[in-house]
């Protein structure tokens, strides 16, 4: 199976305009649904692994399952979460890489400003989404620990 790639070479900056734009709804789509699949994830692993407490704060009765099954959920859930979000950064990361290089295609004056050359930009050029992943898994797996070796 050979890589197939599209010739950007022959077209006019208004036909690459054009597909930037496309490429740049698709952006916003993926986005969109990275951010929030992610916090949907991380809801769900935290509630979880909070729902014996919620419950009696609530006052709902649950199943007789022992606490540390939630626990131990909320952890399974979680490595779960952060598989599937960063899939989600990587999908993201493919349609930004794809919309760059567009960019790079058209003519000088025509092309934005990079990060790297603004002063102290690349110290922002780290994908954002990455970080944010994985403090937030990172929380979930450190709240759950603390929760499993107190027994709260």
């Amino acid at each position: 199976m050979s890589k197939q790639s599209v010739s950007t070479q022959n077209l006019e900056n208004q036909d690459l305009i054009a597909l930037l734009d496309v490429y740049l709804n698709e952006f916003i789509h993926r986005d969109n649904l990275l951010w929030s699949q992610v916090f949907k994830f991380f809801y769900a692993s935290i509630i979880v692994m909070l729902l014996p407490n919620i419950s009696d704060f609530l006052s709902i009765n649950l199943p007789p399952f022992p606490v540390l099954l939630f626990r131990v959920l909320g952890l399974i859930m979680s490595v779960v979460f952060l598989y599937l979000a960063l899939g989600y950064g990587k999908r993201l990361e493919a349609s930004t890489s794809t919309y760059k290089m567009l960019i790079e295609k058209l003519k000088p004056n025509y092309q934005r400003i990079k990060l790297r050359n603004l002063k102290f930009g690349r110290f922002f050029e780290i994908r954002t989404s990455y970080v944010v992943i994985l403090f937030m898994f990172l929380s979930i797996i450190v709240i759950d620990i603390i929760f499993i070796i107190y027994g709260i």
